[in-house]
């Protein structure tokens, strides 16, 4: 029996991961498919359903306190990731902490996957870790105790942002990444410029690291309109999407606009106040936070001019991806893999990532002023560009056919 392992954060248990929805309806080549979320807290709570061939095994974590570290500290893989740090010069007190506290974790995620009787009958199995992180770790150790007890195992992830990026963890350190890339078959960054970095950082294992996109669905809906200049945004209220720097832009418009931002957060009665000062004929609409299908009806029903999106940081916005295939054009920041999807003057505007909110108004008034043929062919790019790379009803199948293919990275 040929069985996939998928680990998750908490999909399909209360928010985030939402594009996980579109994947697994996807999923094929398995006789079956297991999703274990990892991370769950007491009262979560399933809110997503999943596919007729997808059941889910929530993981019962159980701690063993500190003698998860006495345990660790026999670990090789975690005296290697330690004499590197000190042989490198790189070693701290807080860096030392946080690999323990990582492989803490993932020792706890393996016991959970231990216990779980349904792999008992897999000859076959692929383990898929959505993050590159801590259950990665876990993917990596319960693939090696799955061999000893004689089975067929590939351990696979995919990478994201956070995951990727030393330069924007805590510590400037994400731990066990050399022991993540040598126990991995494959890592799949979601996007090119995470492919760029994991090769150029572990050039002995380029091999295994192939880019492969998220992808959104199609809703057979073409173009943005202009019939009222509507801004859309969506995003959690957090400071990494540096929401204020729209609305202090909004505060200089001199043209009559709307801007409607989906989302919730920390950050949202900070927000309230800031567009207080936005001039008369500015009009700013907070709905909260909506379910994905909610979202992509708001964007159907509606006329939506341009898409804006000014984090600090990313891989590939999904949300990018949505606004694009209903053919909205998109301003956004050149951080991450933006610019894979935003084509700098194809279909909309990329602003530098310190850009002032000044940059931000003149990008919205040159969509504003612009011809009408010269908006449509914005929108025409924005489709083509989302179908050639980022359809979920290309980019899944695909993605599944490679993890089907057993020997393909060996």
């Amino acid at each position: 029996m040929k069985v996939l392992i998928l680990l998750t954060a908490s999909f399909p248990f209360d928010g985030g991961e939402e594009f996980l929805e579109n994947e697994l309806c996807f999923a094929h080549g398995f006789d079956r498919i297991y999703v274990c979320p990892c991370g769950l807290k007491p009262n979560s709570v399933q809110t997503r359903e999943l596919p007729q061939n997808v059941q889910c095994l929530p993981l019962k974590r159980v701690s063993g306190g500190r003698s998860d570290y006495l345990f660790l500290l026999r670990l090789p893989c975690v005296h290697n990731e330690l004499f590197s740090l000190l042989r490198t010069g790189k070693f701290t007190a807080a860096r030392a902490h946080e690999c323990l506290f990582f492989m803490k974790n993932a020792a706890s995620i393996v016991r959970a996957l231990k216990r779980e009787e349904a792999f008992l009958a897999a000859d076959e199995i692929t383990i898929y870790s959505y993050w590159f992180y801590d259950a990665a770790a876990a993917g990596a150790l319960f693939a090696k105790d799955l061999r000893s007890a004689g089975k067929r195992v590939k351990f696979v992830s995919r990478a994201h942002g956070f995951d990727i990026h030393e330069e924007r963890s805590k510590n400037r350190y994400l731990p066990m990444r050399k022991f993540l890339m040598e126990n991995a078959a494959a890592v799949f960054p979601c996007s090119e410029e995470g492919t760029k970095i994991l090769q150029n950082r572990f050039p002995q294992f380029a091999g295994k690291v192939h880019t492969a996109h998220l992808g959104t669905r199609e809703e057979n809906c073409h173009g943005g309109s202009r019939a009222e200049f509507h801004l859309v945004s969506c995003s959690y209220m957090v400071p990494v999407k540096r929401l204020h720097l729209i609305a202090l832009a909004l505060g200089k418009a001199n043209f009559p606009l709307r801007w409607t931002h989906i989302g919730s957060g920390p950050l949202e009665e900070e927000l309230r106040r800031l567009v207080k000062n936005v001039p008369s004929d500015v009009r700013v609409d907070f709905p909260g936070a909506m379910k994905n299908s909610d979202v992509l009806k708001f964007y159907r029903n509606r006329p939506i001019t341009v898409f804006v999106n000014v984090s600090s940081s990313e891989g590939i916005p999904v949300s990018i991806m949505e606004a694009c295939s209903f053919g909205i054009p998109v301003i956004a920041t050149d951080v991450g893999g933006t610019g894979e999807i935003v084509k700098d003057g194809k279909n909309g505007f990329l602003l530098k990532p310190d850009f002032a909110p000044e940059e931000l108004l003149q990008a919205l008034d040159r969509i504003r002023s612009m011809n009408g043929e010269d908006y449509e062919k914005l929108c025409k790019n924005s489709r083509s560009i989302w179908q050639e790379s980022f359809c979920a009803e290309r980019n899944y199948p695909s993605f599944y056919e490679v993890l089907n293919q057993w020997n393909c990275f060996t």
